[in-house]
């Protein structure tokens, strides 16, 4: 495996919720043994966040665009957990596929 993916979690305000689901990502890329690093912003710093992290994916609890071929992945069940095991996997899944991790 790679180098660390860098995860940009976004959501209305950058308080609760994203820390929420950083919390729930770095946990579950310990238990499968998946190196990532997770930054926080607010969706209407979306532009300027992925200039100044560069992200390998994102992951947003609310409506938002990709950027730059980067994938954006809906971060709602993180919250409701509601599909969270299925997006587990498919944030895991492209984090392989892209040699990182």
């Amino acid at each position: 495996m790679g180098r660390s993916a860098v995860i940009l979690i976004m959501c209305g305000s950058s308080v609760a919720t994203t820390n929420l689901a950083a919390v729930k990502l770095e946990n579950e890329a310990e238990r499968r043994k998946v190196k990532i690093v997770t930054k926080k912003g607010k969706i209407a710093d979306f532009n300027s966040l992925v200039d100044m992290y560069k992200p390998d994916l994102v992951v947003a609890t609310a409506q938002t665009h990709e950027r730059d071929n980067i994938k954006v992945f809906s971060g709602v069940p993180l919250i409701s957990t509601i599909g969270q095991e299925k997006l587990y996997d498919d944030i895991f899944a492209f984090i392989k596929e892209q040699g990182l991790g």
